[in-house]
């Protein structure tokens, strides 16, 4: 089974665009409302060189910059801090420590991407919660307050408050020995290299050994063969892979404390395993829709109902595309990327979508409209401008039909469904219509008795349906007397149809054989007789008497 359709990548980089290029939507948005000087006052705004206009990317800025140890990496982001003073060096230092010791940051996707914050969460409108540290003395927020500034734009940083909260004479210890937080650590994109360890390698050989545990348990119960046409085992199988996944990550993130992982390393451990929860889930729903599908579909064809079968592929496709623009969204929003701000601009990047992607949508389109009027079912035959053959197909963008040659023809749902479509599998009868010259050496006796004979064929076979008038008596062709069959069969196939038109035809054949009839083409036939020699020509004599003649 495909994963996706050409359309559904074509969707999804379309969404990745709009994601990448969401910063250059917003000038082309003041300029459609205030033209070109907007534009340049956008582009002239100063930025924030510490990324800090929001809480989420200066939360994430942050974070990094403990990474490094350094307290003059971390001192833009305390409010009130100045680079000149050992007291404020020894103020930064001593909230680091308490940071790694006792911190604990919020989860990114729960802090507020907006520039003004959450003004919802019952703080202050220029107050926002990063995180907690449970210190001896109890449990305080973690506060980011947003600060103006004279030259620059309003930015975030870790609250006066918060700073005032750590006692620094319990760690005067570890603050008089100098030495930086976590220089000791390597730094590999963002994470200490031991938490890469922990993920990749403890995280992914574990769910593996887990699998292959009950995968030889699975195989002892019967359930690998049982899957595949019992609906309880199939869903069992398909669920165990993630849950398993998830399960392990989830131990990993409730371990890292009590195994005594600083704050660096356990932000990361929450981080990278709240990511592989979030794929797990995602991974789960898929293999789940993808399972039911398959169920649906096997049901359709063993209740001869092909007709669910096309929608439920449809509406299956769509599901996972939707799983993978949510798993998109969800994963580049831990980055502080802002995937409302791309979406909501569609008002005006819709516009050079649409252009761009008109007969894709047109496609999508066409398919919804195949699936509700339902012309054809997957498994019917059709003819589709001068093609026969079988649908066995009816995607997203395009219809697959398998032609009588074995060759696969695809054809794209907006035109599939413009054309004038024959649906052969669907007609509740099959037509009959055959043409026959007797020779014209049949005596009348003999046309008479094949008109009767031709009926009382038809009527003894069990598939003939009455009529008032199914064999006539045409009239007179350039090469005999010409009959004509006109009925109906019973048939359940169009393929049956034929065989039962075969069965009917050899029948005459055998009877009027029977009665020493003969039918001819119904061509003209000239036939030469023997032609005599040519003659010389007679002598002409004239029978005028001229004058002199007389």
């Amino acid at each position: 089974m495909p994963i996706f359709p050409c359309s559904t990548r074509h969707i999804i980089g379309w969404v990745l665009l709009l994601v990448a290029t969401r910063s250059g939507l917003a000038p082309a948005l003041a300029a459609g409302e205030g033209g070109g000087a907007a534009v340049e006052t956008a582009s002239k705004a100063p930025s924030d060189p510490y990324g800090r206009e929001t809480p989420r990317s200066m939360q994430i800025r942050l974070f990094n910059a403990l990474g490094s140890g350094d307290a003059g990496e971390v001192r833009p982001y305390i409010e009130g801090a100045d680079a000149g003073t050992e007291e404020s060096t020894d103020e930064v230092r001593a909230f680091m420590l308490a940071l790694d010791r006792y911190g604990e940051l919020a989860q990114r996707l729960s802090v507020s991407i907006d520039p003004e914050g959450d003004l919802g969460d019952g703080l202050a409108a220029d107050l926002e919660e990063i995180g907690t540290l449970a210190l001896p003395e109890g449990t305080v927020p973690i506060l980011a307050r947003r600060v103006e500034q004279q030259d620059g734009p309003a930015v975030w940083q870790v609250s006066a408050e918060t700073l005032g909260a750590v006692q620094r004479q319990d760690l005067a210890a570890d603050i008089a020995s100098g030495d930086d937080i976590g220089i000791d650590r390597t730094i590999f994109l963002g994470a200490p290299l031991s938490v890469w360890i922990m993920i990749i390698g403890g995280g992914l050989a574990l769910s593996a050994a887990i699998l292959l545990g009950l995968n030889a348990l699975f195989g002892r119960l019967g359930l690998n063969r049982q899957g595949a046409r019992r609906p309880l085992p199939a869903l069992l199988i398909a669920a165990f892979p993630p849950l398993v996944l998830m399960g392990v990550y989830m131990a990993l993130e409730r371990l890292a404390e009590p195994l005594g992982a600083s704050l660096l390393e356990r932000a990361s451990i929450e981080r990278f395993a709240s990511i592989a929860v979030g794929g797990g889930f995602i991974w789960l729903a898929w293999r789940l829709a993808g399972v039911i599908n398959r169920l649906l579909v096997d049901w359709s064809r063993r209740r001869e109902q092909p007709a669910w079968i096309g929608l439920s592929n449809f509406i299956t496709r769509l599901f996972r595309l939707g799983l993978v623009v949510v798993a998109i969204a969800a994963f580049l929003a831990t980055f502080a990327i802002d995937v409302t701000t791309g979406l909501a601009a569609l008002g005006i990047g819709g516009i050079a979508l649409a252009l761009g992607a008109r007969k894709a949508v047109e496609d999508i389109v066409g398919s919804v409209m195949i699936l509700a009027d339902k012309p054809v079912r997957i498994g019917d035959r059709c003819r589709v401008g001068g093609v026969e053959g079988d649908v066995i197909d009816i995607g997203m963008r395009s219809t697959r039909i398998q032609t009588l040659d074995r060759t696969l023809m695809t054809i794209p749902n907006n035109s599939f469904a413009s054309e004038n479509i024959e649906n052969l599998t669907l007609r509740d009868r099959y037509f009959v219509e055959q043409r026959f010259t007797l020779s014209y050496e049949t005596a009348p006796e003999q046309l008479e008795q094949v008109l009767r004979t031709t009926r009382e064929t038809l009527q003894a076979d069990p598939a003939y349906i009455p009529t008032s008038s199914p064999v006539r008596f045409e009239g007179f062709a350039p090469s005999g007397f010409e009959l004509l069959i006109r009925c109906c069969l019973t048939r359940k196939t169009h393929a049956e149809g034929r065989l039962l038109e075969e069965r009917i035809l050899l029948e005459l054949l055998r009877r009027f054989a029977a009665m020493g009839v003969r039918i001819v083409p119904s061509t003209q036939r000239i036939e030469w007789d023997d032609i005599p020699a040519p003659q010389p020509p007679a002598s002409r004599v004239s029978t005028d008497a001229g004058p002199d003649r007389a």
